[in-house]
């Protein structure tokens, strides 16, 4: 814990507030690659915010591109928002660069993030020269009991408009608490806490009506794809889905939950290492791949 009580996270690259013309002021963080190295942008999952989703990925990342990562609307320090919609969080993405001035850059998009991904890239295909989607999907429903489970999220959605913001937000605390241990969970469970309980709905919705099955395969740039087998959150067969739509998608596979993003950051590493050389961003040093795995704990599918 901090002097003020508050939980002391994991050490983070500076920040900054910048401004989106007709849209406001968003909290980025942004380091400089290599001389010359493309951008790298990073799009977080989910319910929590791009410190907790990439915190272990920021330096690695950035001894071989420029990393810029920010929150999406109702997450964290993200953009305040009273309807969550991905097409929102897709021109965000856009925005961010203009106002950073990069030209093109290469999504990196994890669960919920690779979603959106997809939206920019289709949005700005001239912009966004790669894609790399971990733990994602054409389509998040899924089938049988998922799907029924799924389908009551855009109800609750709806109801939770109608109660007082102080019951949503103690609703979101008990969840919080109950989901997230302690020790660096404290660091966590802030972090997740600072998002809008109703952003959080919203945007289930929007993952339960998500389908890009229709137009990814015609996307131009190269895509990558960071498979979690075993993910109970995102399941094989979906992700399996993914992997199907878009020929020559170049696919890395490790063994992991969804967690394992953070958790088991060293096989994610692994395959990340490689999804980004096949979408255009090498390794600028040696150093740059001091954290991969064991061959045997992560290995390309394709």
């Amino acid at each position: 814990m901090s002097s003020s009580g508050a939980p002391i996270g994991p050490a983070l690259p500076p920040g900054e507030s910048i401004e989106l013309p007709e849209i406001g002021r968003l909290f980025v963080r942004r380091t400089n690659g290599p001389p010359g190295s493309p951008t790298v942008m990073l799009l977080h999952g989910w319910t929590v915010t791009a410190d907790l989703n990439w915190y272990p990925a920021f330096e690695p990342l950035a001894q071989r591109a420029s990393v810029v990562a920010f929150d999406h609307r109702g997450h964290g320090l993200g953009l305040p928002t009273r309807k969550f919609k991905f097409s929102d969080c897709a021109s965000d993405v856009l925005a961010v660069a203009d106002a950073l001035g990069i030209d093109r850059f290469v999504c990196v998009g994890y669960s919920m993030g690779g979603a959106i991904a997809q939206m920019a890239a289709r949005a700005a295909p001239d912009r966004i020269s790669g894609l790399v989607l971990g733990a994602a999907s054409t389509s998040f429903r899924g089938r049988g009991l998922r799907a029924v489970r799924f389908a009551l999220v855009p109800v609750v959605a709806a109801v939770s408009r109608l109660a007082p913001m102080r019951l949503r937000h103690w609703g979101w605390e008990q969840t919080v608490f109950n989901v997230i241990g302690t020790g660096l969970g404290r660091w966590a469970q802030t972090e997740v806490l600072k998002g809008d309980p109703q952003a959080m709905l919203d945007a289930g919705t929007e993952l339960f009506n998500f389908d890009s099955s229709p137009w990814i395969a015609e996307l131009p740039m190269p895509i990558a794809q960071i498979r979690t087998l075993g993910d109970k959150v995102v399941p094989d067969y979906l992700q399996q889905e993914l992997a199907d739509a878009v020929d020559g998608i170049s696919v890395y596979s490790y063994r992991g939950g969804h967690s394992s993003v953070v958790t088991d950051f060293d096989s994610f590493w692994g395959c990340l290492g490689k999804a980004l050389d096949s979408v255009g961003v090498p390794a600028q040093s040696t150093s740059a791949g001091a954290a991969a795995p064991d061959p045997s704990s992560a290995d390309a599918s394709r």
